[in-house]
């Protein structure tokens, strides 16, 4: 057999068997198409032929695009019965709307069977001509329907298997990040793509001021309706919360018939899933007395191609959901775990503010600056996340520094500078353990590094030291400068100007210079001794 062709990846034992069947009966060529069920078109997926002569085109293969009820393929997969076809002309009679691209002559016999899932047409089998001359039989269109039938199941099959490949990768993405709005922003949209449907939403559930617990929409294809809620057991969304038990509708009818629920909007087919997980968590109220934990719900409604959902999409959109479950539980962990972490430090932070009182507010405001100069810079959201986490605890091993260092009102002596300078080592050991904030301690690490390369405590110059450091070291260094300290007053701001231009090049990244002053000059940051902050 030659000339076999793939549109896409497809399921190699269906060539196979199409090649076998071809040989079976002794016909010339064999493809199948699929139905695109958005376009309604079918388009040739796999062609195969007994020599190169008798192959089909490749511009036939690639442009050949009839829709349902267009041609004798279309006809097939509009009526879904197969057809035995020894004269075309006969068949014109039958289906006198019938026009076909092909000249009459090509069509000396042919099989073509439709392959029928859930009540749809997904594809049709087309075999044509015989090698002999001769015409095809009743027996062998038989023979071509159980070849249309394992078609049918391996379709099926690789559908299910491409669906897990499907959703392993948007698990892997949704994994990547931390960020709940942005997972639920995936997960409903991945969700969408996953069921080819129009609507998608995700339902959490929340505990509300009054101690009762609702179903709060947190994301939606239809952004209109997030924010809204729903009472345990009300519509069809509470009561999958309450059971914890998925719901296929695929029908309105059959969701009027349904008495277990009430359906609010009256949509039709949908599918409603649990966030289940299989232990306890502090975001999940259980209610279905079950060895399991509904944390949400899925919604999915409006199929793009009009058609109901079904139990295979039931299956698929069940599994995605309990790795969904699992994903945000892992964000939600994550985030009250880092938010309770970084209490604890910012009361350390505090406690260092007392011990020093001319850096009371400082953390605050280089915060502060540190945003309104990666605003102006190409950062990731977790990068953002770094760099104000650094700012808040930049100084934070100073709090191993005796007070009478910090406090001392003259010059340091050698030996006192060397004590100051441990305070980068000492946040190191503060932070070290805390997997989350490798990179926010990797900037506070930095932040007394010199772009000429003569800071501590590596020495690092240029590129080499990390960029949040960067944007730090001028943050700190121009609040430093416009605050009082116990050696000197507040400077002045023009003079704090010409020292980071000064400055710039040698102690701080001449980029991160420019853009502090482009910042000064634009946004009118004053004197926070002054002001009270820098604003």
């Amino acid at each position: 057999m030659v000339d076999f062709y793939v549109v896409d990846k497809f399921v190699d034992s269906i060539k196979t068997m199409l090649d076998k069947t071809l040989k079976d009966l002794g016909a010339m060529r064999g493809s199948l198409m699929v139905v695109d069920l958005r376009e309604k078109v079918l388009k040739i997926k796999v062609a195969t032929s007994i020599n190169s002569i008798e192959s089909i085109g490749r511009d036939i293969i690639e442009n050949s695009r009839p829709g349902i009820g267009e041609g004798v393929a279309g006809i097939v997969a509009e009526t879904q019965k197969p057809l035995l076809i020894n004269d075309i002309e006969e068949l014109k009679k039958t289906y006198p709307s019938l026009i076909t691209s092909t000249d009459s002559a090509r069509y000396e016999s042919s099989l073509v069977v439709p392959i029928v899932e859930h009540g749809i047409t997904i594809a049709v089998l087309n075999i044509n001509d015989k090698l002999d001359g001769k015409k095809f039989t009743t027996e062998d269109l038989r023979l071509a329907v159980m070849l249309a039938e394992y078609c049918g199941v391996a379709l099926k099959l690789e559908r299910q298997n491409q669906g897990i490949l499907h959703v392993n990768e948007i698990i892997r993405e949704i994994s990547l990040t931390n960020s709940l709005p942005e997972i639920y922003r995936l997960v409903v949209s991945k969700g969408a793509e996953i069921l080819r449907c129009e609507m998608a939403s995700l339902m959490l559930v929340e505990k509300e001021q009054e101690g009762v617990h609702n179903l709060v929409v947190k994301e939606s294809t239809d952004k209109t309706i997030i924010g809204e809620s729903r009472r345990l057991g009300e519509s069809v969304s509470g009561y999958v919360w309450k059971t914890g038990e998925p719901i296929l509708i695929k029908s309105v009818e059959d969701g009027i018939r349904d008495r277990r629920f009430k359906i609010l909007n009256k949509p039709g087919s949908f599918i409603v899933v649990p966030l289940n997980l299989k232990y306890q968590s502090p975001y999940a109220l259980n209610v279905a007395l079950k060895s399991i934990n509904t944390i949400g719900v899925l919604n999915f409604t409006a199929r793009l191609d009009g058609t109901a959902f079904t139990d295979d999409q039931l299956e698929a959109i069940v599994n995605y959901s309990n790795l969904v479950a699992i994903a945000i539980e892992k964000a939600r962990y994550y985030n009250d775990s880092k938010a309770a972490y970084l209490s604890t430090v910012k009361s350390l932070s505090a406690a260092l503010e007392s011990k020093d009182s001319y850096t009371k507010g400082h953390s605050d405001n280089v915060e502060y600056l540190c945003g309104r100069l990666a605003a102006k810079l190409d950062l990731t959201e977790k990068q953002k996340e770094d760099l104000q986490i650094a700012a808040v605890l930049h100084d934070i091993g100073k709090i191993a520094i005796p007070e009478n260092i910090l406090n001392k009102k003259g010059k340091l002596t050698a030996e006192e500078y060397e004590k100051i300078q441990t305070h980068i080592s000492e946040a190191e050991n503060i932070l070290r353990h805390t997997f989350y904030l490798d990179n926010s301690r990797e900037i506070i690490s930095c932040h007394h590094e010199r772009f000429d390369g003569m800071g501590y405590p590596a020495g690092l110059e240029g590129a080499q030291i990390p960029l949040g450091a960067r944007v730090l070291a001028v943050a700190d260094a121009f609040h430093a400068m416009t605050s009082n300290r116990p050696y000197r007053k507040a400077m002045e701001l023009s003079k704090v100007k010409e020292e980071i231009r000064r400055c710039s090049g040698k102690q701080f990244d001449p980029e991160m210079a420019a853009l502090l002053l482009e910042l000064l000059e634009s946004e009118h940051l004053n004197q926070p001794e002054a002001e009270g902050r820098v604003v």
